[in-house]
């Protein structure tokens, strides 16, 4: 476990290096953040909240486990930098997807390109609403 906090660190470290002494949390918070737990060879990506298991993702790919706890960081750093630079009369979506996929192109350019395929069926079923969402 140790081995993968540091590997995560470092990844999340390109993202912004001030990220360089980030972790994951490997015990149930139930508020709603993942945790990671590892059990019979394999990767649990769980998200508790209010005493109740919201989900879990499973895989025996170290990389896959990193991807989604990076993502986490990226999406919520994107969110963040969103808020911040809000664009009144755009949707809130076009602005903080674009830096997720930025933040992820530092770390890794095939995860920056899967995001991006995710993001597009995200909006090819929920289209962007500028008008609604500015």
């Amino acid at each position: 476990m140790e081995q993968l906090q540091t590997e995560f660190a470092e990844l999340c470290s390109r993202i912004n290096p001030l990220l360089a002494q980030f972790r994951f949390p490997t015990e149930r918070s139930d508020d709603g953040f993942a945790h990671v737990e590892i059990a019979a060879g394999h990767f649990h990506y769980v998200v508790t909240e209010r005493g109740l298991e919201r989900s879990r993702q499973t895989t025996a790919d170290k990389d896959e486990l990193l991807y989604w706890l990076v993502s986490s960081v990226a999406s919520a750093r994107a969110g963040d930098y969103e808020f911040r630079h809000r664009v009144r009369g755009k949707s809130f979506r076009r602005l903080m997807f674009a830096k997720q996929i930025e933040y992820l192109a530092r770390v890794r350019a095939d995860w920056a390109e899967r995001t991006a395929r995710e993001i597009d069926a995200i909006v090819a079923k929920n289209p962007y609403d500028d008008i609604a969402e500015g």
